[in-house]
């Protein structure tokens, strides 16, 4: 995002702190727009801060993202070695240690080897004692550091280990919302919000826990008397968002009744705000919607499509004198693709690039789901992709492998997602919800009043 502090940058500035200067995990597109993906050599490197990119195209557009492998020596011991086990014991000992700056340290240690190894497979025994021990050190709360890095631990966590444990997600519930609520520090509020809708999407037992969540969200942040930080209403549309690829795909009607009379204003009034950070995000919630409550050739119009299409002009063409040329030019770029969805139906089309390999993602719920699930894994999101099912299982991909080494070969798409195969794995998968632990009640007619 650009325009302010995001959740990405916060988490960067917590990680930063002791590290040596390294990869700080996917660079954001590139401006030079190429239809053929980029070789590894090619690849502009990650080592590339923030600021050296330019940002005149959109988070959503025809680029790829580019993955470098990451130069830090102790991230790359956690990489090739075969004592990741024993280097991730001796963390968890040192986030029970007095001294904040050794759980600190430990936490560090534990979140770089969650990231960039999967250890879902090797340590599915001690999965509860590592998840007790990130609860504590939120729980602790002496300083904003430990308390941003086991937040993010805890959503590693989730991600390594994946579905069916609703007990494990309904543990952290409550302890999450408290954060949300009453945390003095805005980024732990909004890592929070991200790290209970990351949670939730894997480990929520079906889509009703995703509306309660939403409904918490919009309660909390989209009400005509809620205020908060732009930080943490932000992450409070993208969370929604996110979630929202949950509640389509089990209950559409629910959906389309839960934004429509119940949030659409909401998202009229961040689309209207001062920060461009929360017109994107709104603007992205709307692409979304569309996208989903569209059939075939049937395009989806809103209770209040004129109004939403003259706003989303109105800020593609807004001068570049009130926010600056750059900024400007990425809002822009953004409306543009929106206005595009629900015009037309076509969603941008991304690539990401990493290691020979290359996966397209050309829907909203791809790309929402991406983002979430590369800003929580940084540079060990190729890793993930290759070894954790759980990825490929989110976005049904496999890698074709059979090139020479150092050929870049295109991730092939399993199945369409629309076939048959498509439509089992997402019975599977919602089934593996259903028969887990209920942590909630609810019925299908649920919905924001």
């Amino acid at each position: 995002m650009v325009g302010g502090t995001s959740t990405s940058e916060l988490l960067k500035a917590a990680l930063n702190s002791g590290r040596t200067p390294s990869s700080s995990g996917i660079g954001r597109p590139s401006s030079k727009r190429s239809s053929k993906a980029s070789t590894p050599k090619q690849a502009p490197s990650a080592n590339v801060s923030d600021d050296e990119f330019d940002d005149t195209d959109s988070v959503a557009s025809d680029d790829a993202w580019v993955v470098a492998g990451d130069e830090e020596a102790g991230a790359k011991a956690v990489e090739a070695g075969d004592n990741w086990e024993s280097i991730l014991g001796d963390a968890l000992e040192s986030v029970g240690d007095k001294r904040a700056v050794s759980r600190e340290k430990g936490l560090l240690t534990i979140v770089r080897v969650m990231s960039l190894r999967f250890i879902g497979d090797g340590l599915e025994n001690s999965r509860v004692t590592l998840l007790e021990a990130l609860k504590r050190s939120v729980r602790n709360n002496k300083s904003e550091k430990e308390t941003l890095l086991a937040l993010l631990a805890i959503g590693q966590w989730f991600v390594n280990f994946g579905m069916e444990h609703a007990n494990e997600y309904a543990s952290i519930d409550k302890q999450l919302k408290t954060l949300i609520n009453d945390h003095k520090t805005d980024s732990v509020r909004a890592l929070a919000l991200n790290m209970l809708g990351l949670a939730n999407f894997i480990s929520g037992t079906d889509h009703n826990d995703a509306a309660e969540v939403m409904r918490f969200i919009s309660d909390r942040f989209f009400s005509a008397t809620a205020a908060a930080p732009v930080v943490v209403l932000r992450q409070a549309l993208e969370t929604y968002g996110f979630l929202m690829t949950v509640l389509v795909a089990g209950n559409q009607a629910l959906a389309e009744r839960t934004f429509q009379q119940s949030d659409f204003q909401a998202h009229m009034k961040a689309l209207c705000a001062e920060s461009i950070d929360l017109r994107l995000a709104a603007a992205q919630n709307f692409a979304l919607m569309h996208e989903a409550l569209s059939h075939d050739a049937h395009l989806y119009e809103f209770d209040q499509q004129e109004e939403l299409v003259a706003t989303l002009l109105s800020i593609k063409h807004e001068s570049s004198k009130r926010h600056g040329k750059r900024v400007t030019q990425a809002q822009r770029s953004a409306m543009r693709d929106v206005l595009k969805s629900i015009e037309t139906g076509k969603a941008p089309k991304m690539q990401l690039i990493f290691v020979g390999r290359s996966v397209i993602f050309d829907r909203w719920e791809r790309i929402i789901r991406l983002h979430v699930f590369k800003a929580v894994l940084g540079s060990g999101l190729p890793v993930h992709f290759v070894d954790n099912p759980l990825l490929r299982d989110i976005f049904e991909v496999e890698f074709d492998t059979s090139g020479d080494a150092g050929v870049q070969n295109q991730g092939r798409v399993v199945v369409d997602r629309k076939s048959e195969l498509a439509k089992e794995r997402s019975r599977k998968l919602r089934k593996s919800r259903t028969t887990s632990c209920n942590a909630y009640s609810a019925d299908d007619d649920y919905f924001y009043g």
